[in-house]
């Protein structure tokens, strides 16, 4: 039998196959974190933001013949829309309690159901419609639960989360792909329904039971921490990355079992078992790294390093980092952007139709627009990499808010008006993208779904004033309103240079806690 060098790359190549590295282990230190990130995008696009597709569902029933008015549509939309935001606060807690795979499928499940329902409905019949984009609203959940994949790449979370916003803006464009063919609608939302039960089973399938993503975390390594394989090492999770580590037994011990002699090794051991060796895999085989630990608990390099963040993101409570001016100014920026943007799906099909759009194609231009604005969804988690959340908050509503401004005149034609839909739809996602980017970086993990759910369920009581409004716009106040919801984002500008501020001077929310709990 080949031996096994102490320090270097090689190992015993002879070893049985249950003593070589499973196909499980594989799976998870090489693809697991690169399959969950895509599934995720790939739920996200295709569930969780539909409701927002409406201009296109609002046109196929109008095409069906379709006698409802525009205030009864606004009322359909309002009731998706505030599923949409509303319920995902107890979609959050529901995760944190119960763990990301159960709530998932949940939501997998009743936004099928809400697909069925709209395939069935009938075109002037407004409480199956809404009853059924209520539940397609509940989609989003999805969203909220796959979000914390974040947390599987640390040194980009928010491209990851910003990149999941933009797949939350693609799904916007499911509708305008259902109702564009010349199947009727029954057929294709059917179709389309099934093909959601087939990702429900590959969900429940990948995704961990646990709240967290981070393998340590994982609902297989509950019981214990830390299991035996077959050649006697013991698997860990440090991080999201599997490591081998061989059992706090003694080096020297081991070393006198081996041909092997502690000369060859580049250090020097104490047998009182006080050292362990832990083996990381990786792509070229098992990696020597010299761990120092004691008989009941085994600490890497990395786990020291980023030690003092993990105590901040579980040192506090969910209410009390709720009590912080950080998060409460958050919800209320979210809160207040939210209304605009909610109000403008819901009236921008016939304010462009009050334009000349009597053909429907600025109509479907938009869906086209907003679903497009994911490729600029990296740029969002760029900014708030690079320069802050601050400055990416700011950009982000300066857009939508501009996009109001336009939208405002009726002396400025189609063509110019798709430069506002571009507008919107970057700015839209940016705001929902920065919205769980700040959530994540300034507050961590350990409560994200309580606390971006509670934002999106205040800032769904705000979206109930989105009604009124549409219902006035439809008498023709468009314009009016316009302007004065874009000069109410702007009036926040005050709020993006505070946080500017503070995030330099803080390294997170729970940081500025901590101070005040020491002082």
């Amino acid at each position: 039998m080949a031996s096994t060098t102490i320090g270097s790359d090689a190992y015993d190549a002879s070893a049985s196959p249950t003593q070589q590295t499973s196909i499980k282990d594989l799976y998870r230190l090489k693809f697991r974190s690169s399959t969950l990130y895509i599934l995720s995008f790939t739920l996200t696009s295709l569930v969780a933001g539909l409701v927002y597709g409406w201009p296109a569902l609002r046109q196929q029933l109008l095409v069906e013949g379709s006698t409802l008015s525009e205030s009864q549509l606004g009322i359909i939309f309002t009731v998706g829309s505030w599923s949409t935001q509303g319920c995902r606060f107890f979609v959050g807690l529901a995760r944190d309690r119960f763990g990301t795979q159960s709530m998932i499928v949940c939501s997998m499940i009743l936004v099928t159901v809400g697909c069925v329902g709209i395939g069935l409905s009938d075109p002037d019949n407004v409480a199956a419609l809404a009853s059924s984009l209520f539940l397609v609203g509940l989609g989003s959940g999805v969203q909220l639960c796959t979000q914390p994949v974040a947390s599987l790449f640390p040194n980009r979370v928010g491209i990851t989360l910003s990149s999941l916003s933009g797949a939350f803006q693609i799904s916007g464009l499911i509708f305008l792909a259902l109702t564009s063919g010349t199947r009727p609608r029954r057929f294709s939302f059917l179709f389309y329904s099934g093909g959601l039960v087939v990702l429900t089973v590959v969900a429940a399938l990948l995704y961990p039971s646990s709240k967290s993503f981070l393998l340590e975390d994982d609902a297989e390594q509950k019981e214990t921490h830390e299991q035996k394989n077959s050649s006697g090492l013991t698997k860990s999770s440090i991080d999201g990355e599997s490591e081998l580590v061989e059992p706090s037994v003694p080096i020297c011990e081991r070393l006198s079992e081996s041909k092997d002699t502690v000369s060859s090794m580049s250090e020097t051991y104490d047998c009182s078992g006080t050292t362990t060796t832990t083996l990381k895999k990786q792509e070229e085989g098992l990696v020597p790294t010299k761990v120092v630990a004691d008989d009941t608990s085994l600490v890497s390099d990395r786990r020291d390093e980023s030690d003092s963040q993990d105590k901040e993101e579980t040192s506090f409570t969910a209410f009390e980092q709720i009590k912080t001016s950080e998060y409460i100014l958050l919800c209320l920026w979210f809160s207040v952007c939210l209304v605009p943007m909610q109000y403008y799906v819901a009236t921008i099909g016939f304010q462009l139709e009050e334009r000349g759009d009597d053909s429907g194609f600025y109509t479907d231009l938009f869906a086209y627009t907003y679903a497009g604005a994911t490729v600029t969804a990296p740029m969002a988690g760029f900014l708030a990499d690079q320069f802050g959340l601050g400055v990416s908050q700011g950009v982000g509503t300066g857009l939508v808010a501009f996009s109001l401004f336009l939208l405002s005149s009726q002396e400025i034609g189609l063509e110019w008006q798709s430069i506002g839909l571009v507008a919107y739809g970057i700015g839209r996602m940016a705001i929902f993208g920065i919205y769980f980017t700040n959530c994540g970086m300034r507050f961590g993990y350990s409560n994200f779904g309580t606390l971006a759910g509670l934002g999106l369920l205040t800032s769904a009581l705000f979206s109930l004033l989105q009604y009124p409004l549409i219902d006035s716009a439809s008498k023709g106040n468009s314009s009016l309103i316009n302007l004065i919801l874009g000069i109410i984002l702007v009036v926040q500008t005050p709020y993006f240079i505070w946080l500017f501020v503070r995030e330099r001077k803080y390294e997170s929310a729970n940081s500025v806690t901590n101070r005040i709990v020491e002082e």
